[in-house]
């Protein structure tokens, strides 16, 4: 198949959507089918797609009517012979249908890691207008979709995201060279992601006030970037936390930053399926998250108890507490370590990925 994925996030952003993005690019690669991503010229997911030997279109997508953009899309499906199209973002969709209607008409079908549909009338004509099938990553956001009345049940289709498989060879980050003062008693608490309101971080600044006061060995460091980075550091300095809390940079390799830790948080107050909440419990860590869309899944039914409500910075605080002196986050560590290394691997995303978008470019060779 020739594929083309699009996403036009803006310039710098990053997240789980555009790793997704890269790894099932990646994979599809591998077994042999031909992949392009497009998105914006000189952004941050450019380069990445670059970096992993995947092609790249660029495309201005700056509003959903851009004539000469669409035009330049339209050439690019008459020229590659473009099988078929996967949009990440809504605006997306809307500029692929106005170029495919401009001439070669591939599968357009939409791929959404957190809910991005409302349900309104401008959503439910492009989509019922230009979408062939929509690919989720959690039953919650597939619920809330079909909710809405618009399409068959079998429209969107749940495809879990992949975790690499962990590997005990991992180094650890050096946070020596951020907190010097860091010795055999420290413990190490870790949060990782885009510095936005969804991630809930000023809930777990609030917890880290009071859990220092009771353990003054524990460190909280927070990687990432993102607009609310000034006010996060606003709040540290405001709690007296300069020398107990951290905002580290983006980092390419998450893992062994992980790797350092003694516990790994997820305070979101939304989500789709966080693949650092995958990568912590592939990597064996102590995880405590809210439950959100996605984290009911990866921890099941039987251990989704232990998930906290989000927004609540005093269930994070006891939950921090909790594993301080017990060692213990409410869940069954193996069966949860086993069910993410069993169900949520790339190899089985890859395979339902695949075969889903073979599944669509079928069908529409076959429509009249």
């Amino acid at each position: 198949m020739k594929i083309l994925f699009i996403n036009s996030i803006g310039k710098n952003k990053w997240g789980g959507g555009e790793k997704w993005l890269i790894l099932a690019s990646q994979g599809l690669k591998k077994r042999g089918h031909t992949v392009t991503i497009g998105c914006y010229p000189d952004s941050f997911l450019e380069r990445k797609s670059i970096e992993s030997g995947i092609p790249v279109l660029p495309l201005n997508i700056k509003s959903d009517l851009s004539y000469k953009s669409t035009l330049q899309l339209s050439r690019f499906f008459e020229s590659n012979d473009t099988d078929i199209v996967v949009c990440v973002q809504n605006r997306d969709l809307m500029f692929a249908g106005l170029a495919a209607s401009m001439g070669k008409a591939p599968v357009l079908i939409s791929r959404h890691g957190v809910k991005l549909i409302k349900n309104g009338i401008k959503h439910k004509y492009i989509y019922n207008k230009y979408c062939k099938g929509l690919i989720t990553n959690t039953k919650t956001i597939k619920e809330e979709y079909d909710s809405y009345g618009w399409w068959e049940d079998d429209f969107v289709k749940v495809i879990y995201n992949g975790v690499e498989e962990y590997s005990e060879k991992c180094d650890k980050y050096d946070l020596h060279s951020v907190v010097p003062q860091l010795n055999e008693r420290s413990k190490i608490v870790i949060s990782i992601g885009r510095l936005s309101k969804q991630k809930g971080y000023k809930y777990l600044i609030d917890a880290a006030s009071e859990v220092v006061k009771k353990y003054p060995d524990v460190y909280f460091f927070i990687a990432g970037r993102g607009k609310e980075r000034n006010k996060l550091l606003k709040q540290i300095s405001k709690k007296g936390l300069q020398e107990k809390f951290f905002i580290l940079p983006f980092l390419n390799n998450v893992k062994p930053l992980i790797e350092s830790a003694d516990l790994f948080v997820l305070p979101s107050l939304y989500e789709g399926m966080p693949n650092v909440v995958l990568e912590a419990l592939a990597q064996k860590h102590p995880v405590i998250c809210t439950k959100v869309n996605g984290t009911k899944e990866i921890f099941g039914e039987k251990n989704s108890s232990a998930l906290l409500p989000p927004a609540d910075k005093n269930s994070l605080r006891d939950a921090i507490l909790n594993f301080l002196q017990t060692g213990e986050t409410g869940y069954n560590k193996e069966e949860v370590y086993e069910r993410v290394k069993k169900i949520f691997t790339l190899e089985a995303m890859y395979d339902e990925l695949e075969a889903y978008l073979k599944e669509k470019t079928t069908e529409n060779k076959k429509a009249p």
